[in-house]
């Protein structure tokens, strides 16, 4: 992998490009990083920085949110401007390469921040850390590195599940801060390397976060656990890979975790029905703090007609025309005739209290119910029902999938459910992707590893992968 590296330094981040001019400032930037980690707080500063990184447009922020990643599944029908070469998923386009390159270039940016962080955490003239802040910092820094190379791999390489498999050569997993290349591993061994370092994450943060009962008070840096990768992130993300690697057992076992904790309860009726709470903020395990979500968002939802861009046909049929579910009576709005319908997650209401404003979710308790529905479809029925109807109630639907139903329409029901739950959030194509689906609803194309696996940008086949 060519190596793409920012180090933190605080205020200001010096950003390296290419590897020669990275080994012709080396002795300077290591003394800048040593000045950076000198206390606990430029340890902290540095891991806030990482958060930070993937608030960015493209990243979080928009384009693997409610940007490219909701166009790849079709979440909108009415797709013009830029998003007209995804929407055919032709990424052969310079309009697609650019943001493509932009995904893995600023991934790997993380990733380098992570390990810069990790390898100084190693030094043994460290500073004393405060309490357990220690571990929670070298916890979240894993969590991270897992969770970026995750959905790196979810982009770039085959899914498990398609013709390839585990073997399919895959992406870089990088665990050292530096300038060397880094060979591409199959499927099967970043998958093992994501879950190396969640398993590391969910040792250091089980006895020290304070997210989780028992644990030290949530006092100073450890406020608000929900916009950090917390213990229970770190299970959730264990779910996914489990799940995304078929192993079934242990993705429901790591989601019923999260589950059972009660730390993420549904959002109560009040606040979603009042138009305020519209992102469910008691059940988002991890989200990131984006100061300008609600402006930015404005210029993809709304009922002007130069934002049609991001609107979707009328979504009633999704929905299966039962009009009480809250994500469709709270969470869109209509134009003119039902002719077409748009997300409202994002838009800021005249009385929105600014707690519920500004974050973009990135997992959900939710999610983790339709794991372990899904887990469940052939071993116990009944209770994979109740996971599912349990979600379906708190959206204020009262008929319960019934317990006749057979296990293909189980699962259709839970599909159905991913793109009512995370429309504008781009989980719906990585759906499509794990089961390497045969069809994606909304589109004539036949999908296979030439839509579901994106290219590599050109400069990284440069250097040899």
């Amino acid at each position: 992998m060519k190596s793409v590296y920012y180090i933190l330094i605080l205020p200001l981040m010096l950003s390296f490009t290419a590897c020669k001019k990275f080994l012709d400032v080396k002795p300077k930037t290591q003394v800048e990083s040593d000045v950076a980690f000198e206390d606990e707080k430029g340890y902290q500063q540095a891991l806030t920085g990482i958060y930070v990184k993937l608030t960015g447009k493209s990243l979080y922020g928009k384009e693997l949110s409610f940007g490219m990643l909701d166009v790849l599944g079709r979440q909108y029908n009415s797709i013009t401007g830029v998003y007209t070469n995804f929407d055919s998923y032709n990424y052969q386009l310079d309009t697609a390469k650019t943001r493509i390159a932009a995904i893995w270039k600023q991934m790997y940016n993380g990733v380098a921040n992570a390990n810069n962080l990790l390898a100084n955490l190693d030094r043994t003239d460290r500073p004393q850390f405060t309490g357990v802040n220690y571990n929670v910092i070298k916890g979240e820094a894993l969590g991270l590195r897992a969770f970026i190379h995750f959905d790196l791999l979810r982009l770039y390489a085959p899914a498990p599940a398609s013709n390839g498999g585990m073997d399919a050569l895959a992406i870089p997993y990088v665990t050292k801060f530096g300038a060397e290349n880094v060979a591409r591993g199959n499927v099967r061994s970043v998958i093992g390397n994501v879950l190396a370092d969640l398993n590391a994450a969910a040792e250091l943060l089980k006895t020290s976060d304070p997210i989780v009962a028992g644990n030290p008070a949530a006092t100073n840096y450890l406020r608000d656990r929900y916009y950090k990768f917390n213990y229970y992130a770190v299970k959730a993300l264990q779910a996914r890979v489990y799940l995304y690697a078929g192993d079934k057992p242990n993705a429901r076992a790591c989601a019923e975790e999260v589950i059972n904790s009660n730390a993420f309860p549904f959002a109560s009726s009040a606040t979603i029905t009042s138009g305020q709470n519209k992102i469910f903020l008691s059940e988002l395990i991890f989200s990131l703090n984006m100061n300008d979500l609600h402006t930015y968002a404005t210029g993809y939802f709304g009922n002007e007609t130069q934002n049609l861009a991001k609107r979707y046909d009328d979504a009633r049929a999704d929905f299966d025309l039962t009009l009480s579910d809250y994500r469709y009576t709270i969470l869109t709005s209509n134009t003119a005739g039902n002719v077409l319908t748009y997300s409202n997650k994002y838009l800021a209401g005249a009385s929105s209290p600014l707690g519920y404003l500004y974050k973009m979710p990135v997992i959900r308790v939710s999610e983790m119910y339709y794991i372990a529905s899904e887990c469940l479809i052939q071993s116990n029925k009944t209770k994979s029902l109740e996971y599912l109807n349990a979600v379906r109630h708190a959206r204020n639907l009262s008929a319960d999938v019934p317990a006749s139903v057979s296990d293909a329409e189980l699962q259709n029901q839970i599909f159905r459910e991913y793109r009512r739950e995370f429309l504008a959030e781009g989980q719906l194509f990585y759906y499509y992707k794990r089961l390497n689906a045969s069809s994606i609803e909304y589109t004539a194309v036949t999908p296979n590893n030439s839509v579901y696996v994106l290219p590599l940008p050109e400069d990284e086949l440069k250097y040899g992968n």
